[in-house]
């Protein structure tokens, strides 16, 4: 018997089962994510939300009471994201400046999940230059990550890519909470300015 053969098979049937368990697992994950037919709006679950204590782009620590009664627009990702993130926060932009003078009403976040490169001051030169409205924060990996498991979003850091200029990979979504901090609708990342702001409209 070629014992090597053997073993390499089943390190090989070691790994597929690996690979399986790992996918029906990050099947669940996303699963909370599925999408709705249509472009922009996937979904109008009040079930996630959650608070959370962290620290924005002013080096202030915030809470979500500090938004209440107030419409506010999320997205998660990092700020040196290629694609993704700066277009969703250009997107968020141009729904604010679409709502006119009701988007004094509405503020949005961009909450990192690289808190190691996204320190406050590093945030304070990338997120005001899309919108005065727009907020960064940033905090402890233990605080984001209690944040964006209360959210749904999944995210990996890879640093097995680069240990230094690192993607990471995240979910897209932009959340709408309204007043009371509760969850009222998620857009996808292809979601237009004018999708997004006749869904913060309909909440003002």
């Amino acid at each position: 018997m070629n014992w090597d053969r053997l073993v390499l098979r089943a390190g090989a049937a070691v790994a597929v089962l690996a690979l399986a368990a790992t996918l029906w697992i990050l099947g669940g994950a996303l699963s909370r994510e599925k999408t709705l037919s249509g472009p922009g709006l996937v979904a109008s679950a009040a079930d996630r939300s959650g608070p959370f204590a962290l620290t924005d782009h002013r080096g202030t620590a915030v809470t979500q009471a500090r938004y209440a009664g107030q419409v506010t627009l999320v997205t998660f990702g990092y700020s040196h994201c290629p694609d993704f993130c700066p277009t969703t926060l250009q997107t968020m932009a141009l729904a604010l400046e679409a709502l006119g003078p009701k988007r004094e009403a509405v503020g949005g976040l961009f909450v990192s999940v690289d808190p190691e490169r996204d320190t406050p001051a590093h945030l304070a030169d990338y997120v005001p230059h899309f919108h005065e409205r727009l907020t960064g924060l940033t905090g402890a990996k233990e605080a984001i990550d209690a944040l964006t498991r209360a959210f749904g979003v999944i995210y990996t850091i890879r640093k097995d890519i680069d240990p230094l200029d690192y993607p990471v990979d995240h979910s897209t979504f932009t959340y709408v909470m309204d007043g009371d901090w509760k969850l009222r609708a998620v857009l996808r990342h292809d979601a237009t300015p004018d999708q997004m702001a006749a869904a913060v409209e309909r909440l003002l």
